[in-house]
């Protein structure tokens, strides 16, 4: 049985105010892998660019959302002659089952991929009686 039952993927701009001036600041959806076993869902996120303390993952009712912060670097770059790589925040949100222990899941980062494994619940199992 397939846990994951949705996902909502977008790309958007969304504004924010830093001091006075407003900045356009681009929010991407990143690249996932969903794997399925028994025992658990692992998610792998493609956030790269974006510290692991920038991240922020939340799982409210049936809804798992990823959200990461770009911080561009501080010092000079020079000037831009070919820009493939795309900077910017990242957000993707899925729903899932409600049959996961969310409060036992873990997340690891390492080289800008994020891996959330979510174990599952055992199925509730009940025996009915047929009445005679």
């Amino acid at each position: 049985m397939n846990t994951l039952t949705q996902e909502n993927n977008r790309e958007l701009t969304e504004k924010v105010e830093e001091k006075d001036q407003k900045q356009s600041i681009r929010v991407y959806s990143p690249n996932v892998d969903v794997m399925e076993t028994e025992e658990s869902i692992l998610f792998r996120v493609e956030m790269p660019g974006v510290d692991q303390s920038s991240v922020e993952i939340s799982i409210e009712k049936d809804q798992l959302i990823l959200e990461g912060k770009f911080v561009p670097p501080a010092e000079p770059r020079g000037q831009v002659r070919l820009a493939e790589y795309r900077e910017g925040n990242y957000f993707r949100k899925f729903t899932i089952g409600k049959a996961i222990h969310s409060d036992k899941a873990i997340a690891k980062m390492k080289n800008g991929i994020l891996e959330l494994t979510i174990p599952k619940m055992e199925p509730k199992k009940t025996k009915i009686e047929i009445q005679k």
